[in-house]
């Protein structure tokens, strides 16, 4: 009975994402505009990017839970990865509400706060939600990796991302 309902629980979540990543697909197209000239990459580019993965995958997702395959993959991963224990427990809810929190948090200070600021506080956050050991080590990287990805857009790619307090610093 209880994979049963596991089961159900796993198909609804693959219907919900493969829905909501042609959502977000087709979000890309009414609403981010187009770049001018037809050589260069706009501002769709990324976004639109990021939906068709999004797509691909859950699609994947879907097939798979439909199809039932993927128990015994997911229990070969986890055996890689040293997590066998975890295969089996049910999400925790409220750790899925506050990484959900933390999502829309970082959508609403995005422009508020710009890219850098509010990656790595997204980052580094959802490390402590998720009960990590290493603090150090996954505050470092947060911070590499948001203020680097800032740098190599804005001055590399010339892309503009929202700088936010960093543009009382010149960035």
């Amino acid at each position: 009975m209880a994979r049963k309902v596991a089961k159900r629980e796993e198909r609804i979540a693959s219907v919900v994402m493969t829905t909501f990543a042609a959502a977000y697909l087709i979000g890309t197209f009414l609403f981010i505009p187009r770049a001018m000239i037809k050589q260069q990459v706009g501002p769709s580019a990324f976004p639109t990017a990021v939906g068709v993965i999004m797509l691909l995958v859950s699609v994947l997702y879907l097939i798979q839970q439909f199809r039932g395959i993927g128990k015994e993959a997911n229990e070969k991963r986890a055996a890689i990865i040293g997590a066998e224990e975890k295969v089996e427990t049910k999400a925790d809810l409220k750790t899925m509400g506050i990484v959900l929190a933390i999502m829309f948090a970082y959508a609403f200070l995005f422009d508020i706060l710009g890219y850098a600021i509010t990656t790595f506080l997204a980052f580094f956050i959802g490390t402590i939600v998720l009960n990590r050991k290493h603090l150090v080590r996954d505050a470092i990287i947060a911070f590499v990796a948001s203020f680097g990805l800032y740098f190599v857009f804005s001055l590399v790619l010339r892309v503009q991302l929202p700088a936010g307090p960093l543009s009382l610093l010149g960035f």
